[in-house]
């Protein structure tokens, strides 16, 4: 089977159907935003929907990304294909298309992902191994950032997910203090502060936030590696 990609930046499309065909059946519910969150991204022009389509026009996965122009980060919010695609690459391509298309875009500081933790005290085995997602992104080149992370509540501080990796797929050399195992905290200090607030109503004082931006702050950069080991 060929597939080619295509990539959406406004609502309509095929928005609606990756959404409900690729998207939901990929992730738990209290991970996956709204569709109507999603297409409100899009219409802000903040969003970029990358669709792998089959010859029949079929979407077979999808990488949906955020962008940030406060911080000049990148989220890469969600990365997918259907199940009878797996194992072929397409996820892979996805990746570095996705990649590619928002370095010349917007030349982000970083362009970062959450995955879930293969050491979160619940892992949704039903979502697929987080063990081989980490593994994947890795394989890619991604670095996991040294940080008690969370995602962000959708709606509420008290839908918070914890037990999740925030990994660096692209960094530029200026935002990495000088090292290639450090990534400078202030534009990332930026991000959370806007994708917490954003998520959650309000602009979090909370413990597990200050102990989460007192990471970020730390001086000489945040540690990022090649795998999870120091969490």
């Amino acid at each position: 089977m060929k597939y080619r990609i295509m990539e959406q930046t406004r609502p309509g499309g095929l928005v609606e159907q990756v959404y409900r065909e690729v998207l939901a059946p990929a992730f738990p519910a209290e991970e996956l935003e709204s569709e109507s969150g999603v297409t409100e991204t899009l219409e802000a022009g903040l969003g970029s929907l990358l669709v792998a389509v089959d010859e029949a026009g079929r979407p077979a996965g999808a990488a949906f990304g955020r962008w940030s122009e406060a911080s000049r980060v990148q989220l890469l919010a969600y990365l997918a294909v259907k199940p009878g695609t797996r194992g072929h690459g397409l996820g892979g391509r996805l990746l570095r298309d996705a990649i590619e298309a928002w370095r010349e875009r917007y030349d982000p500081c970083a362009i970062v992902a959450e995955v879930e933790s293969p050491d979160a005290p619940t892992v949704h085995e039903a979502y697929g191994d987080p063990r081989r997602r980490l593994a994947f992104y890795e394989a890619a080149g991604a670095r996991v950032l040294d940080l008690p992370y969370f995602q962000p509540g959708i709606g509420s501080p008290s839908r918070r997910v914890r037990g999740m990796l925030l990994l660096v797929l692209h960094a530029d050399p200026s935002f990495t203090q000088g090292r290639p195992d450090r990534l400078s905290g202030r534009p990332l200090r930026t991000f959370m502060e806007a994708y917490l607030e954003s998520a959650e109503g309000a602009r979090p004082t909370d413990w597990d936030a200050r102990t989460l931006f007192e990471a970020i702050d730390r001086e000489g950069g945040i540690p990022m590696g090649r795998t999870a080991t120091q969490h």
